[in-house]
């Protein structure tokens, strides 16, 4: 097999599997950076909003519909720094809490569907190979070898 093939077929598979976990999670009447926002916070506690940002991959534009559309479902609330008005952090709230955990079960149920065609070492090459992929892809932007 190619390099060029093993990147098509990484890229298909990728989409597809966006395909399903998007399906799901829209089921639940969010959207999926709406998912990752209250997935994030509930599991790492109140964050600054810019560390959200950083960690999903998004413009601080984006972050902040994305946190206004969560606080208008009441999912979140905005904390401001009394020593630096600038800095907003962000917490989930007692019923985005509930929330989430109403919906993560079913959702690790279709992330569980996807994955059972791989047994157990299938699925720890897999991840093992695409980490090493990912972090040595990641080494060459750094190194600006590309």
């Amino acid at each position: 097999m190619t390099d060029l093939k093993a990147v098509a077929i990484m890229l298909r598979a990728t989409h597809a599997l966006e395909g399903v976990l998007k399906k799901d999670i829209e089921s639940y009447g969010i959207n999926t950076t709406e998912f990752g926002v209250l997935e994030y916070l509930y599991h790492k506690g109140k964050q600054p909003m810019a560390n959200i940002g950083k960690k999903l991959l998004m413009a601080n534009s984006s972050m902040t519909y994305v946190i206004d559309q969560l606080y208008k479902k009441k999912h979140v609330d905005r904390l401001k720094n009394p020593n630096d008005k600038r800095e907003i952090t962000i917490d989930i709230t007692p019923s985005g809490k509930e929330f989430f955990e109403s919906i993560f079960e079913h959702h690790k149920i279709t992330v569980k569907k996807v994955f059972n065609i791989l047994n157990t070492e299938e699925l720890v090459t897999m991840t093992t190979l695409l980490k090493k992929v990912g972090y040595y892809s990641e080494e060459l932007l750094k190194k600006e070898e590309i």
